[in-house]
């Protein structure tokens, strides 16, 4: 759709309203609304917001209306998949660590500290990560789960207000009757962390101190660190103070860290009750030996909860996913789990010179990969932030098929399904409407769902890849339901 010219207002087809009332019903009627009010179409910037050293991503004007039927979708999907991933290693592989060390690509050694640790804490009951779901014409589909501390996107809460605060939207919240719920990703966070270390922890003493880790060489700016203690305890307190439990959060790096008795951890002078590995994608090079020996120490000795501490090395790679959909139909796995798989994980195998099966045929993976390039994407099993992701519909024949002879040389790579957004519509930088390809991310910290982030690219934009890091926009996500009244209205 063109920009609006004079007192013209974009006109939006009964088919994309009833797209966009599968979300919700408000979200259907702001297209409506956005077809007679031109403020919708101003383009705006949340400075003080976009401005700030935690944030480094731009904040999209339009926000994302769901309703509480959808919400409930993305809770249970996300916690069966998540749920999923954490048991899979040990079920799949028999708890074999040299079985996972294959797969993996990790030296024994670290595949058996992660395995040890995975029987240590119940499958990383505790675990901290964040799913990358696309909404598809078949469904939502989980292209991978980060099994991380350092997850970007944590504002919902903030995001929510800030968009929901502009006049135009007022307008429409107030002409619709909305009952507007915010999600608040960093309060399930606070709330999920307190039951784990209470449960946990031993003995528990009513105090319960977070430190948050960042490698020696590579910290944050004084300012930012600043900025972030104060939000985070804030944040701390409103969950922790009416629980009766006293406690802080103390952000700084693994050197700072240091042995009380051989199993209790401090940090300026502090014990610790729980440690958030902030960037630990290699974390036993970022970390260093000493301190993983320690807190493996203390985690044995249940002084101490790692958030993901070793269970990182099996649970954050993109392999997961390609794990799971090799064993769709696998008799060790449930019925409901199966089913799981059949709904939100699309075909995924690890690219290896072997014979695989899709779409109930035998194929060789490499004449698969050169012969089926626009349906395919492929990516590094260990890498982050959209860096390494070739999509095959963007890449040029000969330029792919030297992509997938490398990626086949040297191991560790992934070959998926490409999986197309549903063409949902919001406002362009150019003042205009069009479709927009989004990635779904929901939270989820151990057993408890933390809320969606939804970040969002112009479709047709560069090679398809949505990543903040690569310039992608985040989008508000508002829980938005109708009165009776305004609904019959």
């Amino acid at each position: 759709m063109l920009p609006p010219e004079s007192n013209t207002l974009p006109r939006f087809s009964p088919e994309l309203k009833a797209l966009h009332a599968g979300l919700s019903a408000a979200f259907a009627a702001f297209l409506d609304f956005a077809e007679r009010d031109p403020e919708v179409y101003a383009l705006h910037k949340f400075n003080k917001f976009e401005e700030s050293p935690l944030m480094h991503y731009d904040l999209h004007r339009w926000p994302t209306l769901i309703d509480l039927r959808r919400s409930q979708l993305l809770e249970e999907m996300s916690l069966g998949v998540c749920r999923l991933i954490k048991r899979a290693p040990r079920r799949l592989f028999g708890g074999d660590a040299g079985r996972a060390a294959a797969y993996y690509g990790l030296p024994l050694e670290r595949a058996q500290v992660a395995m040890e640790a995975l029987a240590l804490t119940d499958d990383a009951r505790g675990a901290i990560s964040r799913g990358d779901f696309i909404d598809s014409a078949g469904g939502m589909k989980c292209l991978e789960f980060n099994l991380t501390a350092g997850l970007g996107g944590w504002e919902t809460a903030l995001q929510a207000q800030l968009v929901m605060e502009q006049p135009a939207l007022q307008r429409f919240a107030k002409e619709r009757g909305l009952v507007v719920h915010a999600q608040d990703t960093l309060h399930v966070l606070f709330k999920h962390l307190l039951e784990d270390m209470r449960r946990s922890v031993v003995p528990w003493e009513g105090e319960c101190n977070l430190g948050v880790l960042f490698p020696d060489n590579d910290t944050p700016d004084a300012v930012g660190i600043e900025m972030a203690t104060i939000l985070l305890n804030h944040h701390l307190k409103e969950v922790w103070e009416p629980e009766g439990v006293k406690g802080e959060v103390l952000i700084g790096t693994y050197s700072e860290v240091l042995d009380a008795d051989g199993q209790r951890l401090t940090l300026r002078g502090k014990r610790l009750h729980g440690v958030l590995e902030h960037d630990a994608r290699d974390r036993l090079k970022l970390a260093g030996p000493e301190f993983d020996a320690r807190a493996r120490s203390a985690l044995g000795a249940r002084t101490l909860c790692l958030y993901n501490g070793p269970a990182q090395e099996l649970l954050d790679d993109k392999r997961n996913i390609t794990l799971l959909s090799e064993h769709a139909e696998s008799p060790l796995l449930s019925d409901a789990e199966r089913e799981l798989i059949r709904r939100h994980i699309p075909w995924s195998r690890k690219l290896e010179r072997a014979h695989t099966t899709r779409g109930g045929e035998r194929v060789w993976l490499p004449d698969l990969a050169s012969a089926r390039r626009e349906e395919l994407v492929l990516k590094a099993g260990r890498d982050y932030a959209g860096r390494s992701v070739r999509m095959g519909w963007a890449t040029p024949a000969a330029e792919w098929d030297e992509a997938i002879r490398a990626a086949l040389d040297s191991g560790g790579w992934v070959l998926q399904e490409r999986v197309e957004s549903q063409p949902y519509h919001y406002l362009r930088a150019d003042g205009g409407v069009g479709p927009h390809n989004l990635i779904w991310g929901p939270f989820v910290f151990g057993d408890l769902y933390g809320g969606t982030m939804v970040r969002m690219n112009p479709a047709g934009r560069g090679t398809g890849i949505v990543n903040t890091r690569q310039g992608a926009t985040m989008c508000a996500l508002v829980i938005a339901e109708e009165t009776q009244q305004a609904a019959k209205g």
